[in-house]
């Protein structure tokens, strides 16, 4: 039997976005992350401005002709789709999907969304024009198609964390609690491009990393789009010492497809995601760290190119 906050939801279908709902204004915000660029028509002025001053270096100031994806903002005519459970009941943040074909329906708490890749269009439903509330809603559906965008392109959007020393890029991850925001408190004087979510996209015959717009719990707005060639992916183990252990390749793509959000429940996608991640594993080393809480964990993953090493 379901809680009545479970029956209370609301589960919009493709025809709740065929209603006329209305812009909050009319200006628009383009974006871009990685090349891949998403323009938010729909705004108001004071919207607009905030959100440019929210994304920085990956607001556009000149729209571009043909973004991949536009996405027509409009007020919701409902106050939730999702019901916050109550009673004293922990709950994780819900995100809800479900693919129509080639179309992605998306809904949370306070949003809701139609993303028609073949179109290049989406549909965003926004409860409120509450900054706080406004300002969650379009970085949560952004998270969202940012990762089916870039997946599409030949990349991922991945949970990790990213330093940049000697201009390569180290990516951590592995899940909550494994030290992502360790590594990059641990790296003073380097770049951090997140501790939380960045992007590897091709590169040549290789890939590159670079932050993005959703920023971690203690990394400052980014202060560059730039793409900077991937040296490693490392997943992260506790421990009380350093090494680095070797990872096969089918368990480095197992242990990366666990940090990709968003995109790995719709069966369709797997073997894209295979493809992209396999290719990753092939040209860019992929290993588990062992580490301490001390910065000693660079002195071996530095030297990532040759045999993996203990620390002394």
């Amino acid at each position: 039997m379901r809680d009545a906050a479970t029956i209370d939801d609301y589960h919009p279908e493709t025809v709740y976005f065929e209603r006329r709902l209305n812009a909050f204004g009319p200006q628009a915000l383009e974006l871009e992350v990685a090349g891949i660029r998403a323009r938010l028509e729909g705004l108001s002025s004071e919207q607009k401005s905030q959100l440019a001053a929210r994304y920085g270096v990956f607001a556009r100031r000149d729209a571009s002709p043909a973004p991949d994806l536009v996405v027509s903002v409009r007020h919701a005519d409902r106050t939730e789709f999702l019901k916050l459970r109550v009673g004293g009941v922990s709950e994780t943040y819900r995100l809800l999907t479900r693919f129509e074909g080639e179309d992605l329906l998306a809904w949370s708490y306070e949003w809701a969304a139609l993303v028609r890749f073949d179109g290049h269009a989406a549909t965003l439903a926004a409860a409120s024009s509450d900054r706080a509330i406004f300002d969650r809603c379009i970085e949560n559906f952004l998270r969202v198609a940012f990762a089916h965008l870039a997946l599409a392109r030949g990349g991922v959007l991945m949970h990790a964390a990213g330093v940049v020393r000697n201009g390569r890029a180290y990516v951590f991850f592995g899940p909550s609690g494994s030290g992502k925001t360790t590594t990059t408190l641990m790296s003073a004087g380097d770049l951090v491009l997140s501790d939380d979510l960045l992007m590897i996209v091709r590169d040549g015959a290789g890939f590159a990393a670079t932050s993005v717009p959703f920023r971690g719990l203690v990394t400052p707005g980014a202060t560059t789009n730039s793409r900077y060639p991937l040296a490693g992916l490392f997943r992260l183990v506790q421990d009380d010492r350093d090494f680095l252990e070797d990872l096969g390749r089918p368990q480095a793509v197992g242990q990366i497809v666990q940090s990709l959000p968003f995109v790995t429940d719709r069966a369709e996608s797997a073997p894209r995601i295979l493809d992209v991640v396999s290719e990753m594993a092939f040209a860019t080393p992929v290993k588990k760290l062992h580490f301490r809480k001390d910065p000693g964990f660079w002195r071996i993953v530095e030297n990532v190119g040759g045999s993996a090493a203990e620390a002394p």
